[in-house]
């Protein structure tokens, strides 16, 4: 009986981290944001309103490549319409103004 008792230390539950952010997570907000720019700036409204500060700035992160795939979609459709010909080909647009009345 020389020995000294060991202590076992018994197993504790995992407490929620409060705010950690794994890289999962990350990388899949990233790729939806990416692929899906509504639901990015939706998922960055949402995550930008927690409490941490690191779950604020992965709200901030979604919402502005939300927000700039959004931008840049818009922009290649325009750059493509005018390369495809059906903005340029138009002239005076008059062709419009059966669109526009029945609206």
């Amino acid at each position: 009986m020389g020995e000294e008792e060991k202590k076992i230390e018994e197993p504790t539950e995992p407490t929620p981290s409060g705010g950690d952010v794994s890289g999962g997570l990350k990388a899949l907000f990233i790729i939806l944001a990416i692929l899906f720019p509504l639901i990015g700036v939706i998922l960055g409204i949402v995550w930008i309103t927690k409490k941490t500060k690191e779950e604020k700035a992965l709200g901030k992160l979604t919402l502005i490549i939300g927000i700039i795939m959004i931008v840049l979609w818009c922009i290649c459709s325009l750059v493509a319409m005018f390369g495809f010909g059906i903005i340029g080909s138009m002239g005076d647009y008059s062709i419009l103004l059966p669109l526009i009345s029945v609206a």
